[in-house]
C-alpha cells in the first residue's frame, strides 16, 4: 500500500521534538511523549566502531553518544476519545528490563536522532508492519493525520519566527 513518508516523517518528527526528551536525562524504556496517546521511549545509544591506541579494530556496542534511539509506539485505539496509552508488561532480566510489545495492538516505529546534526532518521513504516499487526500503512496514517489535526494543526500559523536568531516570536501584541 502507498503512504506518504515525507508527511510521515514530518508528523512524527512534530511528536519527537515536542517529547520530552532531555539529554542530561536519559533513561531507557521510559515514556517520553507529550500526547498520551502515543508512547515515546528512549532505547540507548548507537554502537561505536572505531580504533583503539594501537590501531585495532573496536566495537563498542551503545558507545555512540551522538545517536540516540527512540521506539515510538502507535495504538490502534489512538484516535478514541479520552485513550490513553496503556502501560505495557515488564520483565526483569540479569541484563536490565524489557517490554512486551502488542503487536496485535500496536505498531513501533523506530527514530534515530543525530546529536551533532540535530536531525531524525525514521524508519520507513512497511519495516515495521507484517502479519502480526492488526494495522496497515493506512490505518496508521489515519492515526497520524488524526493525532495531527487534534494536537498540531491548531498551532500552524500562530507564530512566526525572528530571522536573525531563528527563535520564535513573542506571539502576544502589547
Amino acid at each position: 500500500m502507498e503512504y506518504d513518508y515525507a508527511r510521515y516523517e514530518k508528523i512524527l518528527t512534530l511528536m519527537l521534538e515536542g517529547s520530552w526528551r532531555d539529554p542530561d536525562d536519559l533513561e531507557i524504556g521510559r515514556d517520553i511523549s507529550d500526547l498520551p496517546e502515543v508512547k515515546i521511549t528512549f532505547e540507548g545509544y548507537g554502537d561505536l566502531e572505531d580504533e583503539d591506541e594501537n590501531g585495532e579494530y573496536r566495537y563498542t556496542e551503545g558507545g555512540n553518544k551522538n545517536m540516540e534511539s527512540y521506539a515510538i509506539f502507535i495504538h490502534k485505539d489512538a484516535l478514541t476519545d479520552d485513550f490513553i496509552f496503556p502501560e505495557h508488561d515488564v520483565f526483569g532480566f540479569t541484563f536490565g528490563s524489557m517490554i512486551q510489545h502488542r503487536p496485535a495492538e500496536e505498531v513501533c516505529i523506530w527514530a534515530w536522532y543525530d546529536v551533532i546534526d540535530g536531525s531524525w532518521e525514521i524508519n520507513q513504516l512497511e519495516d515495521r508492519l507484517d502479519d502480526s499487526n492488526s494495522m496497515d500503512e493506512n490505518d496508521v496514517m489515519k492515526i497520524l493525520e488524526g493525532l495531527y489535526e487534534l494536537y498540531f494543526k491548531p498551532w500552524e500559523g500562530k507564530f512566526t519566527t525572528d530571522p536573525i536568531t531563528g527563535l520564535p516570536n513573542w506571539p502576544f501584541k502589547q
